[in-house]
């Protein structure tokens, strides 16, 4: 993934980013693990980086966070890293923020965004990653984000991975045409058919929602199935058990 992402052009780095990042991490809770960002010593000498967390290019800028498996909570100060210009991609994966996802617009130049295994909620705006054209992968999976699955990461030309599975989503999954694109949409509150353009996807890919059509089944003997067990009067289950045997 790292070598996919840091396959750019160099980018400037600023005197002022040490500081920048050392406000960002007064936003944060449980920072233990971030204690030698030491404002005397610069996060990265070359590729190498000497603070926790960083991902650092040949230029020595910080090209992004690498904040997986610390406990952080907290508040991701979205407006601060913004002014690291040089950031390209984030990761605070395997902790422990709740609310709203960040406005990331605000880091429109962004080529992965991997929030997975948080406690992230609610709804994401249609347009949350409109013009982020530089998006390579996004990955939301084991939140508990609801609402529908945002239209803008259709627009996104050169997504590789979107990995949402085990959220909240709902509705009917929006059409995607990205070339060698690959989804997890696994468990959620989807329906209806899948689009064309995801029929090459894994079948595992859509379990656990209530769609058809290729890679699954045809979505007439979906429906000609679902008819027959309600006029057989088969036993309902919990969600969570239909979901399970999905």
């Amino acid at each position: 993934m790292l070598h996919v992402l840091l396959a750019t052009s160099p980018v400037l780095s600023d005197q002022n980013d040490p500081a920048r990042l050392l406000k960002f991490k007064s936003s944060l809770n449980n920072v233990g693990h971030l204690h030698n960002w030491d404002p005397d010593i610069p996060p990265c000498t070359g590729e190498s980086p000497n603070w926790n967390g960083m991902i650092c290019n040949k230029d020595g800028n910080v090209f992004g966070l690498l904040l997986e498996n610390m406990g952080l909570s907290g508040m991701i100060d979205v407006d601060t890293l913004a002014e690291v210009t040089s950031i390209r991609t984030i990761s605070f994966m395997n902790n422990s923020f709740e609310g709203a996802m960040p406005n990331f617009l605000k880091i429109v130049t962004l080529r992965g965004i991997f929030l997975s295994n948080n406690k992230f909620s609610g709804e994401i705006g249609s347009d949350a990653f409109k013009g982020m054209s530089s998006l390579r992968r996004v990955e939301l999976a084991n939140n508990n984000f609801s609402g529908k699955i945002p239209t803008s990461l259709t627009q996104m030309p050169i997504l590789v991975d979107l990995q949402l599975q085990n959220n909240q989503f709902e509705g009917e999954i929006p059409e995607f045409e990205q070339k060698d694109l690959k989804v997890n949409f696994a468990n959620n509150r989807l329906v209806g058919s899948i689009p064309e353009g995801l029929s090459n996807q894994d079948p595992s890919s859509f379990a656990g929602n209530n769609l058809c059509g290729k890679p699954l089944r045809p979505c007439k003997k979906m429906i000609r199935a679902n008819y027959q067990s309600h006029t057989s009067h088969a036993p309902t289950y919990p969600h969570r058990l239909r979901r399970a045997a999905a």
